[in-house]
């Protein structure tokens, strides 16, 4: 197999060294988050700048507050102390190199600990032309290459894989004798232009091989096979289909399938949801965790015990126990109200123009904007079952349904009823 680079599993000087035989539990506890979104300190030159350009982006995430929350996260995986923390991609703002830099340096708290993070980019981490700084003025600033991305997460996955894709930054790693993860880079950063970074998704043809490759010798090793990726695997909302859900996405299934890896563990959405689709020998799921920046600040925790179960149950960083001990910043200490407004209004904030030219009200447009931000809180946690009924049964609804607008689809899409608690799964594994 001339494609697969065996990396020799060693001791390191950080102290990622497999644990011994006989110390290994049978079930293995994992975290994963996603779309952290980290910057630099050192490149918010001006922090008025940067927070209107947080408030104003129109996804809701908390960019004044990333280092916070990754740090908050951080102590509390700290406390957990799971064996491994997956982080699915958008690592950075804008792949910036010192935000690289600064994210390797801050992970080195697990390392040291013994909790073995595991990373792959995402659409927003390489040769990012939007890479700079946030000052007056502000300035281009390095981003990474691929190569230069390996390098500086090397103790993140890359150092002590055990095989790697020469034709991208994919990776396996050991979880256990018996189950591997497959860690899939799916960004297209090959395809950025000057105008921005590409968002959509794919595996590459060479990739796939190599994939295929790895499960007949998973299979010949009798080692269970589970994956992640920056991009769904399966289309989770209609509306969101062309750049969250893989842009080859049928062939990955196809594979993924016949080569009997039944877990996805994706983001990229920022909106926590799961989905499931049946193929010919089975059934996949992909689990979606939502932005750890974004209300509520979840991340998922697994139980995993290979060719038996897999459990996965959503849980929130504790933001305000955490600045208890370490902030005196109002917002932090009420992080839960201050969270949940931000997110509400952020998410809302473009469209207002496009509104009022279709001839909507002034009262009309603060509607839809309202339902808008409350009905993204619900959604993208996890918990519109909360308020799906009362919303159907109200005027508004009534209103909206008359309404020739993709504000419309996008809402009827986030009420849609899934035969999926989004929050919690529990699969059942056999060989």
């Amino acid at each position: 197999m001339k494609k697969l680079l065996l990396i020799l599993l060693t001791i390191t000087l950080f102290g990622c060294s497999q644990p011994q035989a006989e110390n290994i539990p049978d079930t293995i506890h994992m975290v994963t988050t996603t779309d952290i979104h980290v910057i630099d300190p050192s490149l918010v030159e001006n922090k008025t700048l940067y927070n209107d350009l947080s408030l104003n982006s129109g996804d809701g995430r908390l960019l004044n507050y990333s280092g916070e929350i990754l740090q908050a996260f951080i102590d509390e995986m700290l406390i957990k102390k799971p064996e491994y923390v997956i982080i699915t991609g958008d690592l950075t703002l804008d792949g910036e190199k010192l935000s690289h830099q600064w994210l390797a340096k801050q992970l080195d708290q697990l390392v040291q600990q013994g909790i073995q993070p595991l990373i792959i980019p995402g659409n927003h981490d390489i040769m990012n032309p939007s890479s700079r700084t946030y000052g007056s003025p502000s300035t281009y600033t390095s981003t990474v290459s691929a190569e230069e991305f390996a390098t500086i997460y090397e103790n993140c996955g890359y150092g002590n894989a055990l095989y790697k894709d020469e034709n991208s930054l994919s990776y396996v790693y050991e979880l256990r004798d018996n189950a591997w993860i497959l860690m899939l880079d799916t960004a297209m950063y090959y395809e950025n232009s000057a105008l921005g970074a590409e968002s959509s998704g794919k595996i590459k043809s060479e990739t796939f091989d190599w994939i295929e490759e790895i499960g007949a010798l998973a299979k010949e090793k009798e080692v269970e096979l589970i994956s992640a990726t920056h991009h769904s695997l399966i289309q989770h909302n209609s509306f969101f289909s062309s750049s969250y859900t893989l842009l080859n996405t049928l062939k990955a299934q196809r594979i993924f399938d016949e080569q009997n890896i039944r877990i996805n563990l994706s983001g990229h959405l920022h909106a926590q949801t799961i989905a499931q689709k049946e193929i010919v020998n089975g059934t996949i799921t992909d689990i979606c965790t939502s932005s750890l920046l974004v209300y509520t600040n979840q991340y998922g925790d697994i139980h995993y015990k290979p060719f038996e179960n897999f459990k996965y149950t959503s849980s929130e960083v504790d933001i305000e126990l955490w600045a208890q001990d370490n902030s005196d910043n109002d917002d932090l200490l009420s992080f839960e109200d201050y969270s949940y407004e931000y997110f509400k209004f952020a998410s809302t904030s473009r469209g207002v123009d496009r509104f009022k030219e279709k001839g909507f009200t002034d009262e009309q447009v603060k509607a839809l904007q309202d339902v808008k931000g409350i009905l993204n809180c619900y959604y993208f946690t996890g918990n519109v079952d909360e308020v799906r009924d009362e919303f159907k049964a109200s005027d508004f609804y009534n209103w909206l349904i008359e309404q020739d607008d993709d504000t419309k689809s996008y809402i009827l899409t986030m009420i849609q009823e899934s035969p999926i608690y989004p929050k919690e799964i529990t699969l059942i594994l056999n060989k």
